[in-house]
This record gives structure tokens, sequence and C-alpha cells, in this order.
């Protein structure tokens, strides 16, 4: 007769189960799927990767599916900009896309792009106003109908909540640094995706090339991206630019 099982022993096989379909997932090869099928809506999605690798223009591109199948509109949020730079930003981006500078201006039923979103979201602002704030508005996202896209080089200078509210993480090409100071708990990602760019041959397919983590079903795609009809170099450069105007 079969002895009957603890549930020490019963808590152990579940963890070792838990443990096997993880290591599972994380080596796997990601299934190929299209941009537009690998979004959430609503959502919150957070894009990360090296500088100069397509974040913003996989945001913008995102947008742009998302107004083409839903006619929604879109919010470009810069907070660092002023109103003259705000202005002359919202000259070269779509008329149903809005440049904001104060996240009261956040419309329902809208994609959001929050360009470079470390500067206002940081960890270390965790206790701030602003990060409250912030908090409230990822909350009620569902509820708002937006889907919300972060971009940052990568999670650890985001706020934790930010981290913890995401659907979907997208990686654009990643340097072997970026697993090195990434939180614990998305090193293993990250290091994934750092394997997976590596594994991609040539520049321009490096430069096309997605890897999506879906947090609700855990689990990886791979897609390709374009760059939107209105995208401009200096759209790639926008941060920069608030940069520098900014000394002076």
């Amino acid at each position: 007769m079969t002895p009957k099982q603890s549930q020490t022993d019963t808590l152990r096989n579940y963890r070792k189960r838990k443990s096997e379909e993880y290591a599972r997932i994380i080596l796997s090869v990601p299934r190929k799927t299209a941009l537009y099928s690998a979004i959430p809506y609503p959502g919150v999605v957070m894009i990360m990767g090296d500088i100069r690798t397509g974040k913003t223009a996989l945001a913008h591109e995102i947008a742009n599916g998302v107004h083409s199948r839903r006619k929604l509109p879109a919010i470009l949020h810069m907070p660092r900009m002023d109103e003259k730079q705000r202005a002359s930003f919202q000259r070269i981006t779509p008329s149903w896309m809005q440049v904001t500078i104060k996240r009261s201006q956040w419309k329902d039923k809208a994609v959001v792009i929050y360009d470079e979103a470390a500067q206002s979201a940081h960890a270390r602002r965790s206790q701030s106003g602003d990060a409250v704030e912030l908090d409230e508005l990822l909350a009620i996202a569902g509820q708002r109908e937006q889907l919300i896209l972060f971009i940052s080089h990568y999670s650890r200078k985001l706020d934790l909540n930010v981290c913890t509210s995401v659907h979907r993480i997208i990686w654009k090409r990643p340097t072997y640094a970026h697993q090195l100071w990434e939180r614990d708990e998305m090193a293993d990602f990250t290091c994934k995706a750092y394997d997976f760019f590596k594994g991609i041959k040539g520049k321009v397919a490096q430069k096309k090339a997605c890897l999506v983590l879906d947090m609700e079903n855990f689990g990886f795609y791979q897609c390709n991206n374009k760059l939107p009809p209105w995208w401009t170099d200096r759209l790639s450069r926008i941060f920069k630019e608030i940069q520098v105007q900014g000394k002076g």
C-alpha cells in the first residue's frame, strides 16, 4: 500500500512542477506572431532595450496599428517639454496624436506613449506625489480603456508599481550589461532577450525584431515592426533635443 503523501511533499512537488514549467518557457523558442496580435487592449506595455534600437519607433507603430483598427487617438506624453517644444513636436505628429506635458491631459479610450518614462517615473521617486498619481492611473487604465506604453532602457530605472502593472514586456535589442543591471525578477527574461537578438543575423533584421513576453499567460513571442508613415529622425532623437534645448 502506497503511503499517503504529506502536505509538505505535495507542496514540494508543486514547486518543482512550477520550476520546471518556468524553465521550459524560458528555454523555449518564441512563437512567431504579428505585432498587433501581441498587444493587449486595454493594457500596460513596457518597451525596453539599448539606445538607438527603435523603442520609440515601435511605440509609434503600435499606436498606428491601434488607430488603424480601432480609430483611437494617441497621446505622446513628454513631461519635460515646455509649451514651445510641445507645439513644435505637435506639428510633426499625426492629427490624431496629441503631445502632452501633463498626465491630466490623458484621454480615455486612447494609446498613451510615455517616452523616456524613467525621467518622471523613476524608482527613486516612488514615494512622491507624482508616483502616487501614476500608480492610480495605471490601476484604472482598464476602466479608462487606455493602452499605456512605457519606454525605458531597463526596468530597474522604473518605479516598481510600473513594473508590476505590465501585461506585456517588449524588448528591442539589449546589451549584455542590461541583464547585469536588471531587477532580480527580470534578469532571466532580459538574458533571454539578449540571447534572442544575438541569434539574429544582420543589423537590419535585428532592428526590425521584437521579443514579447506575455505576462498574463506567461509565454514568449517574436515579431517584427516597421516604421510608422510619419517617422522622422527628429522624432527618434526627441529626448536628446529636449535636453539640449533645456540647457539653453
